[in-house]
């Protein structure tokens, strides 16, 4: 007599790495500033996931993501800093950031039962990613002669600087809601190649505003009021990503 045959049993706790190319995009929240452009990026690490049943786990990671992309200062911003170490007054035309995060994803990853030699699934949940390091490159406008009431303020043409680093203007931590869809295909034992393509909703604004200190020493962005005084410029933007993720479970 023929017996009934289940699903197959899923192994309780699985651990392997993976690979994951990504398109990095900020969205600002201050008047003035854009998007200039997002950028490509990369990012590796091990996960693990350990399943509760053969429909439902809890995956987790241990990762290093680059991250960035850069953000337009329009001139009716006409946003300044001081370049050190000789002082002299710049416009910001562009900020392009560069971020190496320690991330830890954690999601909830629901599965169907395996198909043939494939497995489908969705999940949700947040990465949390403490800054490692923090660099910007900028496209800029030195000033040569200053503003008057009759006259406006004239600049050299535009020049870009090479990557300096921007740690103490940078939020530490960054969390991220992240919601995903992708497959497994079971190849070989319990080994599988996980792909899936994920969207990551950054929650915290990553820019640290100076005060009005700080501006006299290139430790912030600022801008002139109605009475030619410097006023620290406070701009709020959040970083997103799309992510292809690709990996091996064992």
């Amino acid at each position: 007599q023929d017996q009934a045959v289940g699903p197959k049993m899923r192994k309780k706790f699985r651990i392997g790495f993976n690979l994951q190319p990504a398109v990095d995009f900020f969205q600002p929240n201050t008047d003035g500033v854009d998007l200039d452009k997002a950028k490509a990026k990369f990012g590796y690490g091990m996960m693990a996931e350990y399943a509760f049943t053969n429909n439902y786990a809890l995956a987790f990671g241990l990762e290093h993501k680059m991250a960035g992309a850069s953000l337009d200062f329009g001139a009716d911003a006409d946003v300044r800093y001081l370049a050190q170490p000789d002082s002299l007054e710049n416009r910001l035309l562009t900020r392009t950031y560069r971020y190496d995060y320690v991330n830890l994803p954690i999601t909830l990853k629901l599965m169907t039962n395996e198909i043939g030699y494939f497995t489908y699934f969705g999940q949700f949940g947040v990465d949390i990613s403490v800054l490692a390091s923090s660099r910007a490159k900028d496209n800029l406008q030195q000033l040569i002669k200053a503003a008057t009431d009759s006259t406006e303020a004239e600049f050299a043409p535009a020049v870009e600087t090479d990557f300096t680093g921007r740690y103490d203007q940078s939020m530490f931590i960054n969390v991220k809601l992240r919601i995903g869809a992708g497959f497994e295909w079971n190849f070989s034992g319990n080994t599988s190649l996980v792909a899936s393509i994920s969207y990551h909703n950054g929650f915290i604004d990553l820019m640290r505003d100076p005060d009005a200190g700080k501006v006299q020493n290139d430790e912030g962005l600022y801008r002139y009021d109605e009475n030619r005084n410097k006023v620290p410029f406070e701009m709020n933007a959040n970083l997103h990503h799309v992510a292809l993720n690709v990996g091996i479970l064992f």
